[in-house]
């Protein structure tokens, strides 16, 4: 793919953690004009950004490192125009998950609530080489949501991953259970947010909305 878009002429920017594999492609690419950044992209992409801020973004991702990946652009709401990605097919459902449904995770909410989410469609093991034991997906991210802004981010986060901690307790019992994690809002704090929000705290984490937690999160932010 990167061949392909260099003929077109456009400024790539590319991120590699393999040595080997960066010194290949510094000689095989030799006479292209592109730009190679050796190392772990989660660690070196906001430099470049501050730089030049990219237009697309776009990869194959490590299926071990691509929910990192995607949650640092989005957890620091660095989001291009447009970004393309081929995921493990999980990861994908994960991303696009409803609530209620099995896939449904901290990592769906922080997903939806940040950015809009397209399914682009399935990828067979045999489209790559060695062929996997798992199929993938492509999905693209766009900025914008239908839940407006969330007024502090690092602290949904924290809301996000202690409340599914125990994804079948009720929102009572998480409350109660994540009031000892650092960061985590005061306990009382929380039950009178969902309250005014109109949410039962006898209900699971997961079958709340994400545009719920949002609004969730920004009244425990404005108290």
């Amino acid at each position: 793919m990167s061949v392909d878009i260099l003929r077109f002429g456009v400024q790539l920017t590319m991120f590699e953690i393999d040595p080997a594999y960066c010194e290949w492609l510094r000689k095989y690419f030799e006479a292209s004009a592109f730009k190679l950044l050796q190392g772990d992209v989660v660690k070196t992409w906001s430099q470049e950004w501050s730089r030049n801020p990219p237009q697309r973004i776009f990869g194959n991702l490590p299926y071990n490192a691509a929910s990192p990946i995607i949650a640092s652009f989005i957890g620091t709401r660095h989001i291009a125009p447009l970004s393309v990605f081929s995921v493990q097919d999980e990861l994908g459902q994960r991303m696009m998950a409803r609530p209620g449904g099995k896939d449904y995770s901290s990592f769906s909410i922080m997903c939806q609530a940040a950015v809009q989410i397209e399914d682009c469609g399935s990828l067979s093991p045999f489209s790559f080489y060695p062929v996997p034991k798992v199929k993938s997906r492509i999905v693209s991210i766009r900025p914008g949501t239908a839940c407006g802004t969330i007024d502090n981010p690092e602290q949904f986060s924290i809301i996000l991953r202690s409340m599914f901690t125990s994804r079948r307790k009720t929102l009572s019992n998480n409350i109660a259970a994540s009031s000892r994690i650092k960061g985590y809002p005061v306990a009382e704090k929380m039950r009178e947010a969902f309250a005014s929000e109109g949410i039962d705290i006898q209900r699971r984490p997961e079958t709340v909305a994400p545009c719920e937690w949002v609004s969730v999160a920004n009244r425990v932010a404005d108290c």
